[in-house]
C-alpha cells in the first residue's frame, strides 16, 4: 500500500488565493528588506505573522486587505486545507524572528541566509504554487506521532 504525501484533508480550510497573494506580499517586503536593509520591513512580516499565529488569521492586517481586494476584483475562493498552512505561517514566524534577531545583533550572513529561504519559499508558493510545508507537513505529522 502506498502512502499519501499530499496535504491532509481535514475540516478547516483557507482559501488558497489569499495564500497565494499574502506569499507575493511577504516575497516583495522581504525583496525589499534584502535590498535596504530597513528593519521596518522584517517588522512588518513579524508582526502580521505573529498576529496571525497568535490572534487568528482574521485579525491579520495584510490578510484584510488582501481578502477585501479579492472580494472586490470577484475571485471566487478557492478552498484548501489549512493545516499545512498554519504550519507555514509558524515557520514564517521562526524565519522572521531570526531574520529580525540576525538584523538587530548585526550578524549579517545568517540575516542574509535566513531572509533568502524566506524569499524562495515565498516566491514558490507565489509563483508555482508550490507549498514546501505541504511538503514537510506530512512528515511533521509522522514524526509527531512517533512520540
Amino acid at each position: 500500500m502506498s502512502e499519501d504525501n499530499s496535504c491532509p484533508v481535514d475540516l478547516k480550510t483557507v482559501d488558497k488565493n489569499l495564500v497565494r497573494t499574502n506569499a507575493f506580499f511577504v516575497f516583495v517586503i522581504i525583496m525589499i528588506y534584502i535590498l535596504t536593509k530597513s528593519p521596518v520591513f522584517v517588522l512588518i512580516i513579524l508582526t502580521d505573522f505573529a498576529i496571525r499565529i497568535f490572534l487568528g488569521v482574521k485579525y491579520s492586517p495584510v490578510s484584510r486587505i488582501i481578502k477585501y481586494f479579492l472580494k472586490k476584483a470577484n475571485i471566487k475562493p478557492q478552498l484548501i486545507d489549512a493545516w499545512p498552512k498554519v504550519f507555514a505561517a509558524k515557520i514564517g514566524l521562526i524565519l522572521a524572528l531570526f531574520i529580525t534577531f540576525f538584523h538587530f545583533t548585526n550578524i549579517q550572513i545568517p540575516d542574509l541566509i535566513f531572509a533568502l529561504i524566506f524569499l524562495i519559499a515565498s516566491g514558490l508558493e507565489a509563483f508555482f504554487d508550490f507549498c514546501i510545508a505541504c511538503a514537510i507537513y506530512p512528515y511533521y505529522k509522522k514524526l509527531l506521532k512517533l512520540k
